[in-house]
C-alpha cells in the first residue's frame, strides 16, 4: 500500500453550521484564486475552511504531490476548485489536496513541519515523519524548494526554474462557487465526492454519522485528542475529559510503533495507526466495547451527541475494556498482541483482537467474573494452540464473510477456554467445526526457491524465535509481555512475612497478582 503524505493541518476546519462572528469579514465572490490567497497573512486564507466532516487530507502519495505541484508550474490544465461562501467563512467544497499541496510547499510543512506540529500537538507519528521526508526529498528534486524559485522570480535567464518561478504569481487555478445554503453545499459535496476519488465506507460513514458518539470518539483516538476538535461545541470540562481518554486509549491500542520486518514483540494491540486502516478498526471496536447494553451494530443507530455525555460514555465503557486486555491495572489480562493478534509473519489479524474485545466485553456485561479465572486457569493451553494454528486460523478467515469473522473469532476463543476447562485436547479440526465451517482446510507451504529473504521470512524467524524466548508468567504460564503488562509479585505474601527482597519477586500478569491468585489462594 503506497504511504500517503498528511497535509491536514493546512487548512483548518470548522462546522458548516457555525455561528455568524461579530464584525464578519465583508467579501465578493472572486473569480479565480491566485497563490497568494495561500500566504500566511491573506484575508482569504484566514477565513478557508475545510468541512469539518471531511475525511482527512490524506489521500496522496508523495508522487502525486509533486506531480500536481509541476502540472501546476507548467501550465498543465487543472481541474476548478469548488467553493462555498458561509455567512462567516469560505468552505472548500472540491479541492482541499490542491490547495493544501501548494500550501505544504509553499511553507515547507509536508505533514512534520512548524504548521503539523501545532495541529497535532508536536504528536506526530513516525511513519508520518518519514512520509513527509520521502516528499520533500522528491518534490526538491522535481521542482525545487518553493523558496528557491520565488528568488527566482527577476531572473532574466531561460532556465526551467526561472521559467516556473515566473509562473508563480501570474498563475490562478480557476474557481467555481456553489450558491445557497448549508444543505446545498453539503450536498455538492457528497455529489462531487462520488466521483474522482470516491469516498470509502468507513469514509462515509464517519461524514453521515459525525455528529455520533462513536465518530467523534473514533478521530479523537486516532490523533490522541490532537488535531481538528470535533467536540468543540461540548463544554471545556467535557472536551479535557474526552482528550485524556482519547490518549489513554491511543496509547493502549497504537504504541509503539512497528516497522517490518518485525525486530521486536513490542507490537501494538490495534496494528497500523494509518488513518484509513486506524478509523475503520476504531469503529469496529468503539461499537463492540463502548456500551454496557447489547452492542448496536450500525453508527446511525446512535443519537446524536449534543452534549458531549454519549462520547464520554462510549470513550470511558472502551477503556474499561482495553483495561482488561493491556495495560498495569489490577484487572489486566495482559494479552501478548504477537501471540493473539498477529500472524505468524507479522501481519495484524483485526479479526483476532475484534473478537477477543467482543468476548470480553460480553463477560463484563454479564458480570461474568468467573470466566476470567478459568481463562487464566487455562491459558497457557489456549496460547499454545494458537501459536501451532495461526496460519489455518487465517485461512479459516479468508472463507468466512466480513459479517461472520467478529462473532466467529469470539466464539473460537469461548470455545477454546470452555474445551480446555473441561481438560479436553484442543484440537484444530474441532475447533473449526465449532464454528459451523466444514471440510478439511489444507495448508499450503510453497517451497521458496529464490535466495531472496522476505520481510514475511525475516518477521516469521524473528517471531518464532523471539516467543521461545519470552517470559512466562510463573502463576498461569501464559507469555508476558513486560513493556505493556506487569505486575510485581511477592512469592511469599507480605501478611505470611515475604519480603520484597529479589528472592521472594516474581514478574506475572496484573489479573494474575490481584485477581487469580487470591481467588485460587496460591
Amino acid at each position: 500500500m503506497a504511504k500517503k503524505v498528511n497535509l491536514d493541518a493546512m487548512i483548518p476546519r470548522e462546522d458548516f453550521a457555525v455561528k455568524e462572528v461579530e464584525g464578519e469579514f465583508a467579501l465578493n465572490l472572486f473569480q479565480d484564486f491566485p497563490i497568494t490567497h495561500l500566504y500566511a497573512d491573506s484575508p482569504v486564507l484566514k477565513l478557508l475552511r475545510k468541512p469539518d466532516f471531511q475525511r482527512e487530507t490524506n489521500h496522496w502519495t508523495p508522487e502525486q504531490m509533486a506531480t500536481f505541484i509541476a502540472s501546476f508550474l507548467d501550465n498543465e490544465v487543472i481541474p476548478s476548485l469548488i467553493l462555498w461562501k458561509s455567512p462567516s467563512y469560505i468552505f472548500v467544497i472540491d479541492g482541499g489536496h490542491r490547495l493544501s499541496a501548494i500550501r505544504a510547499w509553499m511553507e515547507d510543512d509536508y505533514g512534520d513541519g512548524a504548521l503539523s506540529a501545532t495541529f497535532y500537538k508536536a504528536d506526530i507519528s513516525e511513519d508520518q515523519k518519514r512520509i513527509a521526508k520521502r516528499a520533500r526529498k522528491l518534490i526538491e528534486q522535481k521542482i525545487g524548494r518553493y523558496s528557491t524559485l520565488k528568488s527566482h522570480v527577476d531572473s532574466l535567464t531561460e532556465s526551467a526554474v526561472a521559467r516556473r518561478a515566473k509562473v508563480l504569481f501570474t498563475r490562478a487555478l480557476a474557481l467555481q462557487w456553489v450558491q445557497g445554503s448549508p444543505l446545498v453545499a453539503e450536498s455538492s459535496f457528497f455529489k462531487i465526492n462520488s466521483q474522482g476519488t470516491p469516498l470509502d465506507e468507513t469514509e462515509r460513514a464517519l461524514i453521515e454519522n459525525r455528529r455520533k458518539p462513536i465518530a467523534i470518539s473514533a478521530r479523537a483516538i486516532l490523533r490522541a485528542g490532537s488535531g481538528h476538535k470535533y467536540w468543540s461545541s461540548f463544554s471545556e470540562v467535557t472536551g479535557n475529559e474526552i482528550v485524556e481518554l482519547a490518549k489513554q486509549l491511543n496509547k493502549l491500542l497504537f504504541e509503539p510503533e512497528t516497522d517490518l520486518p518485525l525486530k521486536t514483540l513490542d507490537v501494538p494491540l490495534g496494528g497500523s495507526v494509518s488513518p484509513v486502516d486506524a478509523l475503520s478498526l476504531l469503529i469496529e471496536f468503539l461499537t463492540i466495547a463502548g456500551t454496557r447494553q447489547q452492542p448496536i451494530a450500525a453508527i446511525s443507530a446512535y443519537l446524536d451527541d449534543v452534549n458531549g455525555e454519549g462520547t464520554l460514555e462510549v470513550l470511558r465503557n472502551s477503556v474499561q475494556v482495553l483495561n482488561r486486555l493491556t495495560g498495569n491495572g489490577p484487572g489486566s489480562l495482559g494479552l501478548h498482541p504477537a501471540v493473539y493478534f498477529y500472524s505468524e509473519q507479522g501481519k495484524y489479524i483485526r479479526f483476532l483482537f475484534l473478537g477477543m474485545t467482543a468476548l470480553v466485553s460480553d463477560k463484563l456485561r454479564n458480570n461474568n467474573s468467573g470466566w476470567f479465572r478459568t481463562f487464566t486457569s487455562v491459558r497457557q493451553k489456549i496460547e499454545q494452540f494458537l501459536i501451532n494454528n495461526k496460519s489455518t486460523i487465517g485461512l479459516v478467515l479468508q472463507n468466512l464473510s466480513k459479517a461472520q469473522r467478529v462473532p466467529k473469532m469470539r466464539d473460537l476463543f469461548d470455545y477454546l477456554v470452555a474445551t480446555a476447562a473441561r481438560g479436553e485436547s484442543l484440537e484444530i479440526e474441532k475447533a473449526i467445526a465449532q464454528l459451523g465451517i466444514t471440510g478439511r482446510i489444507l495448508e499450503v507451504d510453497g517451497k521458496q526457491t529464490s535466495p531472496h529473504i522476505s520481510d514475511d521470512t525475516k518477521s516469521m524467524l524473528f517471531i518464532r524465535n523471539s516467543i521461545e524466548k519470552a517470559l512466562p508468567c510463573p502463576i498461569c504460564n501464559g507469555l508476558l509481555d513486560p513493556k505493556k503488562s506487569v505486575s510485581y509479585d511477592h512469592i511469599d505474601r507480605v501478611r505470611d512475612g515475604g519480603s520484597g527482597h529479589i528472592t521472594n519477586v516474581q514478574l506475572v500478569h496484573p489479573y494474575c497478582n490481584t485477581g487469580y491468585k487470591e481467588a485460587q489462594n496460591l
